[in-house]
């Protein structure tokens, strides 16, 4: 049976040999024999000569070469697609000359002697080549002077010879992927030569050799072989004994080696993402991430390689980010020294690093490196930077203790309006109460939840229901209607009058489930910023606005862009204004 080099066995050929593999290897993982892969070899090499490719670009397109390729280039000028019984090229150019002058097919045939049938078969040759570059029939036959019966009949042949060419592809398509996973099956279990498997077999023996605590040389001696070898062998592993486990077997989750060859195998096929889906069983977007992880820059998908490094990122435990990567820890360090929060170390290296994806990671593995009692790359020194200073990671308690909040007739947070969460309306607040230290003094604050705008209020002489009601209401005073629509408050014992408060202001106050504060997000992000500026010290007083005295009156603070400092503890000294960190 005569092989093309379009066919499926054609194209693996082709493409395993410009992976770089061998012309034995190859033909024997397409099944064919080496001399039908020097035959698709010369073909291809002389398509991309003739193309214009000079001598060395067409062989490292091919990714071969070998001494035949004298022979190959003394047929590049030489043209070998008009049959044998085809009449000479200069028969040809009489006829159209004469047939272009305006004579008519029979003349211009006998001017050519050659007969009418075959002038008709240059003619309808020109016309698919007319209809192939996009011009119209009515052209075609008006350029070439046919008859409408002509005209007609040529182009009848020319589709019906472009449906039997598709059908002949979707076939050949078709077969092809049936074949795939024989295809597959076949390189995955090739057989090795006695000499690798001798070579194997010496390797296995070699480490269980030194597994058992022999030396490099005594096992080399014991086995025969030079101890330059076995140094080899240490040096591949980076002078580490591999474990001798044992491979697990795929529990269907991961895609596996023979499945990564099948999808080499039908992309150099030309396979679509979904057709090769279809055709493992698996999900396109499976095959979609398989290829954006594991395709090289030109494009070029190696399946072995492809698994090999799978099988490393799979691999657990992982080496934590802050323990490999030197320069990501040096940089967390020193933002920590600035008492940069890890939400703020994160989103700066992500805005100042757009393109280094090794300068990236969560403020979760920041948290855990300096919570965590295992060694994940931060000192536990650098835990004191955080501004709540602990070094423990508290537990979560989610369930409700005690005999309940002292609260009566809460509205709890689900009862909320759904506008709320989707942040598009301005007017939804978020607030709370943090205490000095020892309860002297306490500051409320409150937090818009789609602008982020800040509020907070000085309690100098106390903080009971009735003091945090008038703060509020003093803070709500100055507001336009449409910035006062619902407050989000926690089980605060403060928030005991808060039907009084939703009566003076119009405002609802809805309260969050007990221990749960990720449902107050903002306000609680807030927080944290404030107590930056304002640490716990016995007393808070005013110092740089009026507007904070016994009268209580809310002073505004944008904490998100640093402004000027207005309240601080007793005692200190004031600082200048903290630049953006």
């Amino acid at each position: 049976m005569f092989h093309r080099s379009s066919s499926a066995a054609g194209v693996r050929f082709l493409a395993s040999i410009k992976e770089g593999r061998g012309l034995k290897p190859s033909a024997r993982d397409a099944g064919i024999d080496k001399e039908v892969g020097y035959r698709w070899l010369r073909e291809k090499y002389l398509e991309l000569r003739r193309s214009g490719k000079s001598p060395a670009d067409a062989t490292a397109e091919l990714g071969f070469t070998t001494s035949r390729l004298l022979a190959w280039e003394a047929d590049v000028d030489r043209t070998d697609d008009r049959h044998h019984l085809r009449v000479d090229r200069d028969e040809e150019a009489r006829f159209w000359a004469s047939f272009t002058s305006g004579q008519s097919v029979r003349d211009g045939a006998r001017k050519a002697g050659v007969a009418r049938s075959m002038a008709y078969r240059w003619i309808e040759k020109r016309f698919a080549g007319l209809r192939l570059d996009g011009h119209t029939v009515r052209h075609c036959q008006t350029q070439l002077r046919l008859s409408e019966d002509q005209a007609r009949m040529f182009e009848e042949r020319r589709l019906k010879e472009l449906r039997r060419e598709a059908s002949t592809a979707r076939t050949a398509q078709h077969a092809a992927t049936l074949s795939s996973e024989r295809y597959a099956d076949r390189v995955l279990v090739a057989e090795p030569t006695a000499r690798q498997e001798w070579l194997r077999n010496r390797k296995e023996k070699y480490w269980q050799l030194m597994r058992d605590g022999l030396s490099n040389a005594d096992a080399c001696r014991l086995l025969g072989m030079n101890r330059a070898s076995g140094t080899q062998l240490r040096q591949n592993t980076d002078f580490q004994i591999p474990r001798h486990t044992a491979r697990r077997e795929s529990a269907g989750r991961y895609l596996e080696a023979r499945e990564r060859l099948q999808i080499a195998d039908l992309l150099r096929l030309g396979q679509s993402m979904r057709a090769i889906a279809a055709a493992l069983g698996r999900q396109p977007s499976t095959i979609s991430r398989e290829l954006r992880r594991h395709r090289r820059d030109g494009g070029l998908y190696l399946p072995r390689t492809a698994d090999h490094d799978a099988q490393l990122q799979r691999a657990r435990p992982k080496v934590p980010k802050l323990v490999s990567n030197v320069p990501l820890r040096l940089l967390v360090q020193r933002k920590l020294n600035r008492y940069w929060s890890p939400d703020e170390i994160c989103g700066w290296m992500k805005k100042d690093y757009p393109d280094d994806q090794t300068m990236r990671l969560s403020p979760e593995t920041i948290y855990r490196a300096l919570l965590l009692r295992d060694d994940y790359g931060l000192h536990k020194r650098f835990a004191v930077k955080l501004r709540t200073g602990r070094r423990i990671r508290k537990t979560r308690w989610r369930r409700r203790i005690g005999r309940g909040s002292r609260i009566i007739n809460m509205t709890m947070i689900d009862k909320r309006p759904a506008e709320v969460e989707d942040r598009k309306q301005a007017g939804h607040w978020e607030g709370d109460l943090i205490v000095g230290l020892g309860s002297v003094s306490a500051m409320v604050t409150l937090r818009e939840r789609t602008t982020q705008y800040g509020i907070i209020v000085n309690l100098p002489k106390n903080h009971t229901a009735a003091s945090v009601n008038a703060a509020i209401i003093d803070a709500f005073a100055t507001l336009p209607r449409h910035l006062k629509r619902t407050l989000t408050w926690d089980q605060g014992i403060e928030m005991a009058w808060h039907e009084a408060l939703t009566q003076t202001t119009g405002v609802p106050v809805f309260f969050a489930e007990r221990s749960s504060p990720w449902q107050r997000g903002a306000n609680e992000n807030f927080n944290g910023l404030a107590r930056q500026y304002f640490p716990k010290a016995p007393t808070w007083h005013c110092t740089a606005l009026s507007t904070l005295t016994s009268s209580s009156r809310s002073s505004t603070i944008d904490l998100g862009k640093h402004s000027a400092t207005t309240l601080r503890p007793s005692g200190s000294t004031p600082n200048a204004t903290p630049s953006g960190s």
